[in-house]
């Protein structure tokens, strides 16, 4: 290999790095932020914060597998992975 084919593999090496670093950072920016729907800061996501930011209720019930009121970060994470990223679980047409 010649010194300018090993540049070139580098270089292509490096764009590829610094491309998926960015996809990384740009996909972990965009996710829906547990901390934002819970204003109380209490660990927990009530019905009304989450409708608070656009949720609707039937998402809201449908996330709550254990039937106390509340998401939990689990609960949450379970319905924000079946949206599109950066937006609440679901938005109100």
């Amino acid at each position: 290999m010649t010194t300018f084919d090993i540049r070139i593999r580098n270089a292509a090496i490096v764009t590829l790095v610094c491309a998926f670093a960015a996809a990384q950072a740009w996909a972990a920016s965009t996710k829906p932020d547990f901390k934002a729907y819970d204003k109380n800061s209490d660990g927990m996501i009530s019905l009304e914060e989450f409708v608070e930011l656009g949720g609707k209720g039937q998402d809201f019930m449908t996330g709550d597998v254990n039937g106390d009121n509340r998401l939990s970060s689990e609960e949450w994470t379970k319905i924000a992975a079946n949206t599109v990223p950066g937006k609440s679980p679901s938005k109100t047409q």
